[in-house]
């Protein structure tokens, strides 16, 4: 694998990068993965590299690096590459509260002039549990692609084989002509929003490490999959009212000019949606497109607003977007969609990205079992918060990062588990 990137890994690598042309991408806030907690005592950290040296073979993504180039950056196999240098071991103090672990880890930088991914073994805030992150530059792997390489390291290998192997040669068109032609239009509707959204959000500056923080909330699948049934609704759609309700009561606390914002405009949410077809987990880099949807009004009664929310996440997934970008990534300009792509990323559109992903159940390391998995979500370059949901099993996990300048955005977390209890009694 010797190739230039393809456009979309283009921008999420130019988001990360500072200074000089090709600079390597260490943007805070763009580096995204999972946390995945075991039953045991910690192993050796020789245990995760022997692991790695093992299941390398399948996961070639992982050896190979970004370089410029005079044709665009490449991503070529790393002549030096030692998984050594991207192992880390962190012990906290017993009783350290998750969330503080987990805003340590995304704080930390990946390797210098490597791969850009990093794997660390933590241990130590809770007894008879350990837990290793795997973290990942979004210009190397999307969230598809991180989950992937999660599921090849502590799944079956025997899966290999089976139903993850790539596709082979990726075809082009995956859709009917006719989510081609509305899939087009949505594209373009997307991109006149973006440039002209009806109320532009404020941009807020970059963070740099040290005020990122990440605060999390758990619950179980049945508990949003009875929600949402109660509606004819999605579990995503059940995720993004919970999502509604957690942000209106932040919003309704403070008088800050962004909470009134929040308060006083519905808030437009950025999704990203893969465009992957089943056998193409193992595709290396960005394969997806956005698409926003406008949370219900405040005050709406709540059942007339999971209606609307979910009437809108129905037309979002009938428009055809997924094979239509895929169509068009193949077939423009890379200067022309790199373009687009940034233009549809806008923080002015969506101050909020919330993403939904799932892991495979029975992972497992050294002969324990994970029993839950966390994720690390992206901030994107003027966004100040970002959500994204982790289904594992009958658990799911809720990850909020955040710039720490958002006030009070470290309650996010347990507002959103209130309202999940809140609406399910309502519902």
């Amino acid at each position: 694998m010797n190739h230039r990137l393809n456009p979309i890994d283009e921008v999420f690598l130019a988001m990360g990068s500072r200074g000089s042309r090709g600079s390597v991408a260490r943007e805070a806030g763009l580096t995204h993965g999972q946390f995945l907690r075991f039953r045991g005592s910690p192993p050796p950290l020789s245990d995760l590299y022997d692991l790695l040296k093992q299941r390398l073979p399948v996961l070639p993504g992982l050896t190979h690096r970004m370089t410029p180039g005079p044709g665009g950056p490449r991503r070529e196999p790393d002549p030096g590459f030692d998984p050594a240098a991207h192992l880390r071991e962190e012990e906290f103090p017993p009783g350290t509260p998750l969330d503080t672990v987990l805003t340590a880890l995304a704080r930390e930088p990946l390797p210098d002039g490597a791969p850009l991914w990093s794997m660390h073994l933590v241990h130590g805030w809770a007894d008879d549990e350990f837990a290793v992150c795997f973290r990942v530059h979004h210009s190397a792997e999307d969230g598809m692609g991180a989950s992937h390489i999660v599921s090849s390291l502590f799944g079956d290998p025997g899966l290999e084989d089976g139903k993850r192997r790539s596709a082979g040669v990726r075809p082009l068109v995956s859709g009917s002509a006719g989510e081609l032609a509305r899939g087009t239009v949505s594209v373009g509707t997307g991109l006149a929003r973006a440039l002209l959204p009806a109320q532009p959000w404020p941009r807020v500056p970059r963070p740099c490490a040290e005020r990122l923080g990440v605060a999390t909330a758990g619950a179980t699948w049945n508990e949003l999959r009875e929600l949402s049934h109660r509606f004819g609704a999605t579990l995503n759609d059940a995720f993004l009212m919970t999502l509604w309700k957690a942000v209106d009561d932040w919003a309704a606390d403070g008088d800050e000019e962004i909470r009134a914002r929040f308060r006083t405009a519905p808030v437009p949410v950025r999704m990203p949606l893969s465009t992957r077809v089943p056998g193409e987990d193992a595709l290396v880099g960005n394969h997806l497109t956005t698409a926003v949807v406008n949370l219900p009004e405040r005050g709406t009664p709540f059942d007339v607003a999971f209606g609307q929310l979910a009437e809108r996440t129905r037309r979002m997934r009938a428009h055809g977007l997924r094979p239509a970008s895929r169509v068009l990534v193949g077939i423009l300009p890379a200067p022309v969609t790199r373009w687009t792509v940034r233009r549809l990323l806008s923080p002015h559109a969506s101050p909020l990205y919330a993403s939904n992903f799932s892991l495979p159940t029975a992972l497992s390391f050294g002969g324990a079992p994970a029993v839950d998995a966390t994720p690390i979500g992206v901030l994107l370059p003027g966004n100040a918060l970002s959500v994204t949901l982790l289904s594992y099993g009958q658990r799911v996990r809720v990850g909020f990062l955040y710039d720490r300048a958002l006030p009070d955005a470290g309650r996010l977390a347990g507002l959103w588990r209130e309202a999940l209890d809140t609406l399910s009694v309502s519902a």
